[in-house]
C-alpha cells in the first residue's frame, strides 16, 4: 500500500522558499474552500485578501502596503469574529511562512513572536482541520475517527496531486 500522507512529506521536506511559500498557500486556500458551512464574511474577505496580498508580496518580493494593511484586517477579523479559530490560524501560519520575514522588515511583525514553520505542518494542518470538521459533522451511526481518518487521506491525496500537478518541469 502507498501511503499518501508519507509520501507527501517526503516531497514537501525537499521544497523551500517561494515554492514553498506558494504551495502552504496552497494548502490553506483549499482547506477553507472545502468549509461546507461558509465562513462569517467579514472573516472570509479578511482571508481572501490576505492570502492574495501574500501572493502578490511573494511576486513582489517585499512586503507593501497592501500585505501590511491585510495582516492587520486579518487579525482584526480574526478577533471579532468567532468560530474561526482553526482556519484563522491555517491562514496565519501559511502567510507567516510566505510572508513573516517581510512583514518583520515592513514593521508590520515583531521580531519576538517570529515563527519557525514548514510547507509540511501547513499540509499536516490542513488535513487536521478537514479531517476534523469531517469527523464533527459525520452522519449519525458513523464512526467519526473513521470519519476523520477519510477525509484526511483524501486532503493529503490532493495535497500530493497539487504537488505534483504545480511542479515546474527543470527542462523548460
Amino acid at each position: 500500500m502507498i501511503v499518501l500522507p508519507v509520501r507527501l512529506a517526503e516531497l514537501l521536506d525537499q521544497v523551500d522558499g517561494t515554492r514553498a511559500a506558494t504551495l502552504a498557500l496552497d494548502f490553506a486556500e483549499h482547506a477553507v474552500d472545502l468549509e461546507s458551512e461558509p465562513l462569517a464574511e467579514r472573516m472570509r474577505a479578511a482571508t481572501v485578501e490576505y492570502v492574495a496580498a501574500a501572493r502578490a508580496a511573494i511576486a513582489l518580493g517585499r512586503a507593501d502596503d497592501r500585505l501590511v494593511r491585510a495582516h492587520a484586517s486579518h487579525a482584526a477579523a480574526a478577533r471579532q469574529t468567532p468560530g474561526h479559530s482553526e482556519i484563522t490560524l491555517l491562514h496565519d501560519s501559511a502567510v507567516r511562512l510566505a510572508c513573516q520575514d517581510m512583514l518583520i522588515e515592513a514593521g508590520a511583525m515583531n521580531r519576538a513572536g517570529r515563527t519557525m514553520l514548514t510547507c509540511r505542518y501547513v499540509a499536516r494542518t490542513a488535513q487536521s482541520e478537514v479531517g476534523g470538521r469531517s469527523a464533527r459533522r459525520a452522519a449519525a451511526g458513523t464512526d467519526p475517527r473513521k470519519a476523520d481518518r477519510a477525509a484526511r487521506w483524501e486532503e493529503a491525496r490532493w495535497q500530493l496531486h497539487h504537488v505534483i500537478a504545480t511542479e515546474p518541469n527543470p527542462h523548460d
